[in-house]
């Protein structure tokens, strides 16, 4: 008889006048897409701007494994097909770029662009052809051409790694990726105006396998180009540089760092610690403890019998996880646990309790329980180009179970891969074109939802075989309505639930290597921040 499974185990007037103002418009930015450009500083910095591209797709045929080589990194090399060269599709797509770019600067002082936001629309159905059929999802890793000038003086810049994720197909014919992430520090030597231009714009398409899992689709690169020759159509900000700075200043042309590119007082050059972000040295000193849930891990396969749970002491352990969410209805991405901005540290009790078979077929499940608390999370959305909505975004989590294991024989063997928690989702500091949007403290759902992400075992680079090794998990949640919105009497329920409520809203994550403090080295210590899922390896 088949052992149960289901089981834990425990290891040690005015006002209304001010609402009637504020809440259309904020019905219509918040149904738009509260959660839409992660991260954007565009309500401190200049407004987005919005660019046609021309952008040339692949044909269809130069996405399949089987007609071509692909690369290491899983690039097709459309030179290994034995067909004809075929002329790209011509797709237009709408463009909006976002800075934190301040409005003035000093001669000698680094500009820095803040984070970045990149949100490109393109037309699903020409996409389609080059997705597997199955495919629930992208990623994408946007690299951005841009031109600095100043006067006669101009330098080119990179704005790379670049990340977005999005579910398919899209409820209304447009993929809508929103990439965000940091950007190259702008330094010039002499007052005068500094512009900036957008040039090329690379987006490397990653497709997320389906259900079946059958095989890993090739990933394609979409190269765009501005559709207007006009300059002034391109430009994305403009920094006032006063003269104010003292005679001798030293030029930044003749910095000793590293530079992207830099040439007549113009320097532009990495953030510091940009190329190797920095975090904790070691992990915490006590373990988590608490309920672990194993009510998500794949039942084992029939005759098999299990032993009781096994209670482990775990080991001390320790890793970062960051990734994204994109909401539904809004179709908007939202950075999780920023690993530009610090992010938290998961503490784990790694190997805390085993299950394994003891008759039948072979089976054998690792549980481990970890704790993460989560930084709140920025979000801005500018409605129609014009209407800026700001928020922040607490994601509150629960005790965190990651099972990993094996069942069936070789060849037939399954692996498995699950993170199961439940979280709950507050949306405070909301700012409607700048003015307050007052939703109370405890704006938040109605109720927690539970979260399960899967190791994604189709990645030939990134594939999940346990909590020590890490990789990509991946996974969609319901998200239910909202309650405990507005004050003083004013019930923002309805308009918090109607924007951001609903079904098959996708999470990626990508978890680091866990460092091991009490294990001998090599421990994977001390423990180091992942790029997020479809950015490229610092």
């Amino acid at each position: 008889m088949t052992a149960p499974r289901r089981r834990s185990g425990r290891p040690g007037g005015a006002r209304a006048a001010h609402l009637a103002r504020v809440v259309p418009i904020a019905s219509v930015a918040l149904a738009a897409g509260l959660l839409s450009g992660p991260g954007s500083h565009a309500d401190e910095g200049p407004g987005p701007v919005e660019i046609a591209y021309d952008c040339a797709l692949p044909a269809p045929a130069a996405n399949q494994q089987t007609d071509g080589e692909t690369d290491k990194q899983g690039d097709v090399d459309s030179s290994a097909t034995a067909d004809a060269p075929v002329s790209p599709t011509m797709v237009r797509a709408a463009v909006r770029i976002s800075t934190g770019l301040p409005e003035t600067a000093a001669p000698g002082s680094p500009i820095d662009p803040g984070t970045v936001t990149v949100e490109a629309a393109l037309p699903y159905a020409k996409l389609a052809p080059l997705l597997p059929s199955d495919v629930s999802g992208v990623t994408s890793d946007a690299t951005l051409g841009v031109q600095v000038r100043q006067g006669k003086s101009s330098a080119d810049a990179s704005w790379a790694s670049l990340a977005a994720n999005a579910a398919t197909p899209p409820s209304d014919d447009t993929l809508r990726l929103g990439h965000t992430g940091g950007a190259p520090t702008i330094t010039v030597s002499e007052a005068g105006d500094v512009d900036l231009y957008a040039g090329e714009l690379n987006l490397k398409i990653s497709p997320l396998a389906g259900e079946s899992k059958e095989g890993t689709a090739a990933s394609f690169t979409i190269a765009c180009t501005p559709a207007g020759a006009e300059t002034a159509g391109r430009q994305i900000a403009r920094i006032s540089v006063p003269d104010g700075e003292e005679p001798g200043a030293s030029s930044p042309g003749a910095s000793d760092g590293p530079s992207d590119t830099a040439r007549d007082g113009i320097a532009v050059e990495p953030k510091d610690g940009a190329d190797s972000p920095a975090g904790a040295s070691t992990c915490a000193t006590e373990m988590p403890s608490g309920e672990m849930d194993i009510s998500q891990t794949p039942d084992p396969l029939p005759g098999t019998v299990l032993t009781p749970l096994i209670p482990l002491d775990g080991f001390r352990a320790c890793a970062y996880a960051v990734g994204m969410t994109t909401v539904r209805k809004p179709n908007g991405t939202v950075i999780i646990n920023n690993p530009a901005k610090g992010p938290s540290l998961m503490n784990i009790r790694a190997n805390a309790q085993t299950q394994y078979a003891t008759e039948g077929p072979f089976y054998f499940r690792a549980d481990s329980l970890g704790e993460l608390t989560l930084p709140d999370a920025d979000s801005t959305i500018l409605n129609f180009g014009f209407v800026p909505v700001t928020a922040k975004v607490a994601f509150e989590n629960g005790p965190i179970t990651i099972s990993t294991g094996t069942m069936g024989s070789y060849p037939d063997q399954q692996n498995f891969a699950v993170a199961t928690f439940f979280q709950s989702l507050r949306v405070h500091d909301v700012k409607v074109n700048g003015t307050p949007l007052n939703v109370g403290s405890q704006c938040r759902t109605s109720k927690k939802y539970r979260v399960t992400l899967r190791g994604d075992f189709t990645s030939p680079t990134d594939a999940y075989v346990n909590v020590l090794t890490g990789g990509i998990l991946k996974g969609k949640v319901d998200i239910p309505s909202f309650s405990g919105c507005g004050s003083n009497g004013e019930n923002l329920d309805r308009l918090l639930t109607a924007s951001l409520s609903g079904p098959d809203n996708s999470i990626i994550m990508n978890q680091a290597p866990t460092c091991l403090p009490d294990l001998p080295e090599p421990n994977q210590c001390p423990p180091v921040i992942p790029p997020l899922p479809g950015a490229k390896t610092p």
